[in-house]
């Protein structure tokens, strides 16, 4: 199982939301670079960002730090946040991005989902971010009646084949990942998911890779780290 070390990053600070909320705001860091590269030495092979600040105002607005680290350090990046429009998506394939997350506009503008996935599907990722199985867009701030699992299967018709899947009530409270809905939007959808939110302790790790079978092949941790539950080497090798 793939471990992914997260940077969220708002107004150019490494930060961590509680439950998706913007008012319930940690900053850890005020260097993206410096996290970035302890990620790395720390054996990533994958590092997920998002731009918290394009996420809810839907313009991204922390590119020149992402542009920085994809530039100079070069690891593979998972990159998120306010990106809406195909002009975005092609500026952050050009500097190196290796996968980015599309969420908004699949719930909002289903047409240019699919336009994009005729000529980029392989570098992009659905994020589904759920309360109760219900999706929730722009930054979380905007409950949908969209069925997280009806969706995952409308994305599986398009040619996308990987979701990144957030249970928002889990999210940034250390308790654990919503197994039981992960493993069922892996098994219902048949596509490869990316467990996110609620990873507090090692133990969670061993538990998501029971659904390895199932097609849960990584996980995005974030405030675990941050809050030094665990070390990011620790997770790695939880995860192997």
């Amino acid at each position: 199982m793939l471990i992914l070390p997260a940077i969220d990053l708002k107004d150019g600070c490494c930060v961590r939301l509680t439950q998706g909320e913007k008012e319930k705001v940690k900053v850890y860091d005020q260097d993206p670079f410096a996290v970035a590269a302890g990620f790395i030495a720390a054996g990533a092979e994958m590092i997920h960002i998002v731009d918290l600040d394009g996420a809810f105002s839907g313009v991204t607005k922390n590119l020149e730090f992402v542009r920085r680290i994809s530039l100079e350090l070069k690891p593979k990046i998972e990159f998120g946040g306010g990106v809406r429009d195909e002009k975005t998506l092609e500026y952050l394939l050009e500097i190196g991005i290796s996968r980015v997350v599309l969420g908004t506009i699949a719930v909002e503008s289903p047409e240019l989902l699919k336009l994009l996935a005729t000529k980029y599907a392989k570098y992009l990722a659905i994020g589904i971010d759920a309360r109760d199985g219900r999706v929730a867009t722009r930054g979380w701030e905007k409950a949908t009646t969209v069925d997280a699992i009806t969706l995952a299967k409308q994305i599986a018709e398009i040619g996308i084949e990987r979701v990144i899947y957030t249970d928002i009530a889990q999210d940034g409270m250390l308790s654990g990942p919503n197994i039981k809905m992960t493993q069922k939007l892996a098994q219902e959808s048949k596509l490869k998911i990316t467990a996110s939110g609620g990873i507090g302790k090692l133990s969670d790790i061993t538990q998501l890779k029971t659904l390895e079978l199932d097609g849960v092949d990584s996980c995005i941790i974030g405030k675990a780290i941050y809050e030094q539950k665990f070390t990011l080497d620790e997770a790695i090798r939880t995860a192997k």
